[in-house]
């Protein structure tokens, strides 16, 4: 029976550890979020400047890439917000508290066993006590975590999406700056002199 209150206080105890120290995960995975979202905006501005012209074929889907990446962007920042937003977490009874309680009990126990009453364990009610004071906390803090978890999950989902598209952006607009073969200085050369359009050609005349 003593061994079964011990087990089961040490268990839930650690169970309230674990998701105190919960809190201390959102905040380490912020320098990830930082630096890909510095990188997406930084990208984004230099990508405006170079989109396709309003009449280019390309330019609707720049335009649909450019709002997607923008509002993937607003969308995981909002919800890294959210998940790092301010959030009352449950603790067991202060130590000043505890420790009354403790010597309470103390005296509690020695007047029973004074009337005769020798059923009264004092370390049996503060075990008890303890254990469902862990058990409330760590409920309470497992679903605070839970929802901190999911708005991070979101955001880093909204992450992902915008990197996506950032960089098939990027790619049509690198790919539409690529000079056509009517574009190209040999193929003027070829179509003025009747010539192959080969540079490699050209340099022997």
């Amino acid at each position: 029976m003593a061994s079964t209150r011990t087990h089961i206080e040490k268990t839930l105890a650690d169970f309230y550890r674990k998701e105190i120290e919960q809190e201390e995960n959102i905040w380490r995975s912020l320098p990830f979020f930082a630096a890909t979202l510095a990188f997406q905006l930084a990208t984004i501005f230099q990508t405006i400047e170079h989109l396709p012209r309003a009449s280019a074929l390309w330019w609707p889907v720049a335009c649909a890439l450019l709002g997607l990446s923008t509002g993937a962007t607003i969308t995981a920042l909002g919800f890294l917000a959210a998940s790092i937003y301010p959030a009352e977490f449950t603790y067991i009874a202060p130590d000043p508290d505890l420790l009354d309680y403790a010597e309470g009990l103390d005296v509690d126990e020695t007047a029973a066993h004074a009337a005769g009453n020798t059923g009264f364990d004092a370390d049996e009610v503060l075990t008890w006590e303890l254990a469902r004071q862990y058990a409330d906390a760590t409920g309470a803090n497992r679903r605070v975590n839970q929802r901190r978890a999911r708005l991070r999950s979101i955001a880093g989902l909204a992450t992902l999406a915008s990197v996506f598209s950032t960089i098939t952006l990027a790619a049509l607009v690198v790919l539409t700056y690529i000079p056509k073969d009517a574009e190209r200085p040999d193929h003027h050369v070829a179509s003025q002199t009747g010539l192959p359009g080969c540079a490699g050609e050209c340099w022997r005349l």
